[in-house]
């Protein structure tokens, strides 16, 4: 399986090792003021104007109004260690419910920030761009107006969306307990496509600061709207909190220190970066970099397989028995170590069957472009599926794009008629 832990080296690995940069350059790209009125960036609604673009706009959706809001509150405080830079911007968007810790002045409600650099990973002191008040943030509308605004406000050449919250796989993110809500996949897609079509600038980077997000479904749900994901199998966190930093100040930094040096930093380069940061980190046992323009060839291989599988003559249980030992993440299973074991099982002699799940891997390996995982979780890969003649029967999972377009609920329903 494809595993690039260590294989990314901003120094060395970009587009245009010609351009250099002098000294004067370097100084004025160390740390960037927060822009005001009348600069570069507008505030407040004025288009007045003309805007200057950068390499990246980091978007982060923290969606606090929940039991995660002091460990996002702090991170948030945490990235202000690295901030933005003169070819780098780290925009946020954080919403804390009604009963906030005190944490950073104790304000309710969601507020905008522009994240500039400061060596407090307690407070966050970057300015406030916009007070919105009390937000759904798992509303899609309150996504994608956040998306276009950062489009709008922080042009640049290439973008990353965060979402940082609870996840729960292929139901979906973000949640919002004052408002009731939680987004569904289909509701995550709606959102950034509806920015895309406002925008007309495409997400290069969709990165879940959640549990369980790394699947299957949701990769082929998301891959319409992006270019790569980001995200993990397992959940996130440790005593019980589910959370972590995916997209971590370590990261966050190296990639404003190649910007400074003039480096062309693709999204490819930075989504591997973000795995390989996260190895070794006790909040992220499992975390993988999907190109989501292979997914299409994994889906094409998965409704294969599932077809397959349903004219088969193979012993029901035999699968069921597999699927049960795959490697699994409260409920959601491996789909490269269910096709594994699956070609190793001696009692299954249907040759065609096998092929298939082999295709399935292969399909696999290209589109997991950089996989990591703890000791304690072998037999990850980096994609998880609904293996599971239950599971596809939840209510959503008819409504998954992914359900649509393959065999896949169809063949696990199959498998649990006698």
């Amino acid at each position: 399986m494809a595993n690039n832990i260590g294989s990314v080296n901003f120094a060395n690995n970009y587009a245009f090792p010609s351009v250099k940069a002098d000294k004067s350059d370097a100084a004025e790209s160390k740390h960037a003021a927060a822009p005001a009125a009348g600069d570069s960036v507008s505030i407040g609604g004025s288009d007045s104007v003309e805007k200057t673009k950068k390499k990246w706009t980091v978007l982060l959706y923290s969606a606090a109004d929940n039991n995660l809001e002091s460990a996002l509150v702090r991170d948030v405080a945490e990235l202000e260690s690295v901030g933005s830079s003169n070819n780098m911007n780290l925009v946020v968007q954080l919403d804390r419910g009604e009963k906030p810790s005190s944490l950073s002045g104790g304000w309710e409600g969601c507020k905008r920030f522009y994240l500039t650099q400061d060596n407090d990973k307690s407070t966050i002191n970057s300015p406030a761009l916009a007070d919105l008040g009390h937000v759904n943030m798992s509303d899609p509308k309150v996504l994608s107006e956040f998306i276009q605004w950062g489009i709008k406000e922080f042009p640049a050449e290439n973008y990353m969306l965060v979402m940082s919250d609870h996840g729960a796989g292929w139901p979906g993110a973000l949640e919002d307990e004052s408002h009731g809500g939680f987004a569904s996949t289909p509701d995550l897609k709606s959102a950034i496509a509806d920015a895309e079509k406002k925008t007309g600038e495409r997400i290069d980077i969709i990165g879940f600061d959640a549990c369980l997000m790394a699947s299957t479904e949701v990769a082929h749900e998301l891959s319409s709207v992006g270019d790569f994901m980001v995200a993990s199998q397992n959940v996130e966190g440790g005593d019980g909190w589910p959370y972590s930093k995916i997209f971590s100040s370590k990261t966050a930094e190296a990639m404003k220190n190649a910007l400074d040096q003039r480096f062309d930093i693709a999204p490819e380069d930075v989504a591997m970066k973000m795995v390989n940061d996260s190895h070794g980190f006790p909040s992220i046992s499992t975390l993988a970099a999907i190109d989501l323009a292979k997914v299409k060839d994994l889906t094409a291989a998965t409704d294969k397989f599932a077809q397959v599988l349903m004219d088969s003559s193979v012993n029901k249980e035999t699968i069921k028995n597999i699927a049960k030992k795959t490697k699994s993440w409260y409920g959601f299973k491996d789909q490269y170590d269910f096709a594994d074991k699956l070609i190793k099982e001696p009692s299954i002699k249907d040759e065609k069957l096998k092929a298939a799940a082999k295709e399935m891997q292969a399909a696999l390996k290209e589109a997991v472009i950089a996989e990591q995982h703890s000791s304690a979780e072998n037999g990850a890969h980096g994609l998880s599926l609904e293996i599971s003649p239950s599971g596809v029967k939840k209510e959503g999972y008819a409504d998954l794009q992914f359900a649509k377009d393959t065999k896949w609920d169809e063949a696990m329903k199959w498998l649990d008629k006698p």
